[in-house]
């Protein structure tokens, strides 16, 4: 009886560990059915990591931020073709001398080393932007572009970088109005916290009073320059900070999950992409085991700073741990700190209505 009792134990761990394998792991490699669909929730395959991404006003060009490799090779900055969803490889022009601004920069980064992980994008004219990227590969800093975008797509040519102080790593950058930058450390060499850091030309680096959170994450500056919107991955919280003198307090939302970057949709609500797994989960696979972790887009209303689920999913071969969401045109896509693939969600996929 004992034998028999240990055997269906057996076997029940058997089961279980099972499912939770096919559940888990592999996840996010780039393969699968979704990667052959042209609708509907369908996947673009082939990118290596594109952690961050963003549209160039409103051309036919999707930009993303490409993390690479686990030594930070072979990731860089793609171009997407939003009518056929192809896309490249862009080279930037490293030969210029920094800009004034930048004088304290070093030099060009290595391109082979180059690892776009957040990025974020300053107009200037309707095909004209200053494009900021979050670079681990050789150095941590921002690496700055000029950007312009032609009927070929997107040429960037690199105009200067704002090397990190010591021991920081940034995750996530937003320009201020000023022609300055934000960005958030999600853990400070001195702290178990993060912050938020801003950057003046000829000024350096300053803290952001009020930003010392657990695992900042992703960023925003308010159209105003007025507010930051700052992730708290660690509580799954987004908050917003007064930037500047004013009577707002600061707000706070909870979204269920952990928030990873942020993006202003069209409508000019917040959108938050994140991971409803446990912490431990998002950390194992996401850093040693490979196996899929799941993804969640929330709305958040900017005046009531209250949010609601558009889209929940769980990982699978082809797509696993969203880190960013953008509106292009009646979709939304979908970029991953893991996964070999950027997902693209219809909006009638999504949960509540969301206006574009």
């Amino acid at each position: 009886m004992r034998s028999a009792a240990l055997g269906l134990l057996a076997l029940l761990v058997f089961a279980a560990a099972s499912a939770l394998y096919w559940k888990l792991w592999p996840a996010g490699r780039g393969t699968g059915r979704e990667c052959e669909l042209t609708s509907g929730i369908h996947a673009v395959c082939g990118l290596n990591k594109p952690e961050d991404l963003l549209r160039l006003g409103d051309s036919d060009w999707v930009i993303t931020g490409n993390m690479g490799n686990d030594d930070w090779a072979e990731g860089g900055i793609h171009a997407l073709r939003i009518g056929d969803e192809t896309f490249h490889a862009i080279t930037p022009d490293l030969s210029r001398p920094a800009a004034p601004a930048y004088r304290d920069c070093p030099g060009a980064p290595d391109p082979k080393l180059l690892s776009a992980h957040g990025i974020a994008l300053r107009p200037r004219a309707p095909d004209e932007h200053t494009l900021y990227t979050v670079n681990h590969g050789g150095r941590e800093s921002i690496e700055v572009f000029d950007v312009r975008v032609s009927a070929e797509g997107p040429a960037l040519t690199w105009t200067g970088c704002v090397v990190l102080p010591a021991k920081h790593q940034a995750n996530s950058v937003a320009p201020l109005p000023d022609d300055g930058i934000v960005v958030t450390i999600p853990h400070l060499p001195s702290s178990s916290r993060g912050a938020v850091l801003q950057w003046i030309p000829g000024d350096g680096w300053t803290e952001v009073p009020g930003t010392r959170f657990q695992g900042d994450n992703g960023i925003l500056v308010s159209p105003d320059g007025t507010r930051l919107y700052v992730n708290e991955y660690f509580k799954s919280r987004v908050h917003e900070i007064p930037l500047v003198a004013t009577t707002t307090s600061p707000r706070s939302v909870d979204l269920g999950f952990h928030p990873d970057n942020l993006r202003f949709a069209p409508d000019g609500s917040i959108l938050a992409t994140g991971h409803p797994n446990a912490l431990a989960i998002v950390g194992l696979c996401g850093f040693v085991l490979g196996c899929g972790i799941d993804t969640e887009v929330a709305r958040i209303d900017p005046t009531t700073f209250q949010a609601t689920t558009l889209f929940a999913r769980d990982a699978n071969e082809t797509f696993s741990a969203g880190t960013s969401t953008i509106v292009v045109g009646d979709e939304l896509w979908i970029g991953s700190f893991v996964s070999r693939a950027l997902l693209v969600v219809p909006l009638s996929e999504l949960r509540q209505p969301h206006g574009s």
